[in-house]
């Protein structure tokens, strides 16, 4: 069992103060600058509420990488006022109903259909017995709102950016233009239906993706035909993801892709790939999805990529270097892992039992 927060109490706690138990069945491990996770749900959202929290006086804790079974009979579930699920693939029924039972407020964060994906059944399970929601976007709350037909709480919290804001960046000149995709591998079917003008505009004027993702071997569908030994003016080249390796992928870049898919499950998403990108000083070439629409004045939301990466080449690079710089202005007031947190803390502490 993985517990961050066991070294870690926080210095004075509130006599007023929720103490605040979070799961996850994602594997959480320590870092030089405290705990890491793999999946992205758990560093951007699990992890900046136990930060938060601990800043702000509360008292919290993690539990990762252990049973249901262990949590019941560790006796942190008595210890606790308000119980935040975040991703869990294991099923944790009979710890909810007897949390409910104690009088515990039991919170699921939902940050996907979850219909749609069979290892997140059990948490889908756990829809009826939740007492409120956090999502981080106004389309995930739509959907769970349906779930429960309007009659639980559902608080939105987005997604903070990861890492510092960097100088605004990139050659839209450059031959080949480098471009970078990043995400997990099933966003990846966002980009096939665009490889087609890509490949047209690589006729015209060569053309360097960078795909920064999990598992290399499943991506052989890009790399085989567009590969290195291919001889395509579009060369894909994979690079195995890690906060460092994405970093890095979009220093070297000159625009972000992030297609998606408006009436699929990409739609509910929140804006974090969007804002990485922003953050780190690169102009964006995306879909329009109801989560990235407030930021269409720092990047170019499109139909097709092969138009917009186009429109951003035609576009006088002090105009897109202005685009870029505000957009960071407005990360920095809304979507720091300190402004992110202080809205978890609201959010947890407003809870009732």
């Amino acid at each position: 069992m993985t517990d961050p927060d066991a070294t870690t109490p926080p210095s004075a706690t509130p006599a007023d103060a929720r103490r605040v138990l979070l799961i996850t069945d994602d594997m959480v491990a320590a870092g030089p600058d405290g705990p890491t996770a793999r999946l992205a749900s758990t560093r951007l959202r699990l992890l900046v509420a136990l930060d938060a929290l601990q800043r702000h006086g509360q008292s919290a804790r993690l539990v990762a990488n252990t049973t249901p079974a262990h949590i019941e009979a560790s006796g942190q579930i008595e210890a606790a006022d308000v119980i935040l699920f975040g991703k869990v693939f294991q099923d944790y029924r009979s710890l909810v109903e007897r949390a409910r039972a104690a009088g515990k407020t039991v919170v699921l964060d939902v940050t996907d259909d979850l219909d749609q994906h069979r290892p997140l059944a059990f948490m889908r399970a756990l829809v009826p017995l939740a007492d409120a929601f956090v999502v981080p976007s106004s389309a995930m709350a739509a959907l769970v709102d349906g779930w429960t037909a309007g009659d639980r709480p559902i608080d939105r919290v987005p997604d903070p950016i990861e890492g510092p804001v960097r100088a605004v960046g990139g050659d839209l000149r450059r031959r080949p233009l480098r471009l970078v995709w990043y995400g997990s591998p099933t966003n990846a079917q966002y980009l096939l239906p665009h490889l087609p003008g890509l490949v047209e505009m690589a006729e015209r004027r060569p053309l360097e993706l960078t795909l920064v993702s999990t598992g290399e071997v499943l991506f052989s569908s890009l790399l085989e035909p567009y590969g290195d030994a291919s001889g395509s003016p579009l060369r894909v080249r994979f690079v195995e993801w890690s906060l460092a390796a994405q970093a890095h992928e979009i220093e070297r870049a000159d625009l972000v892709l992030l297609p998606g898919d408006l009436d699929g499950e990409s739609a509910l998403k929140s804006a974090n790939r969007l804002i990485a990108a922003i953050a780190a000083g690169r102009f964006c070439v995306a879909t329009a999805l109801p989560s990235y629409r407030a930021f269409a004045d720092h990047a170019l939301l499109v139909d097709s990529l092969a138009e917009g990466i186009d429109a951003a080449c035609a576009m006088p690079p002090d105009r897109i270097a202005r685009a870029v710089r505000e957009g960071q202005e407005v990360v920095v007031r809304g979507f720091t892992p300190e402004v992110v947190g202080r809205r978890w803390v609201e959010v947890l502490s407003a809870l009732k039992p």
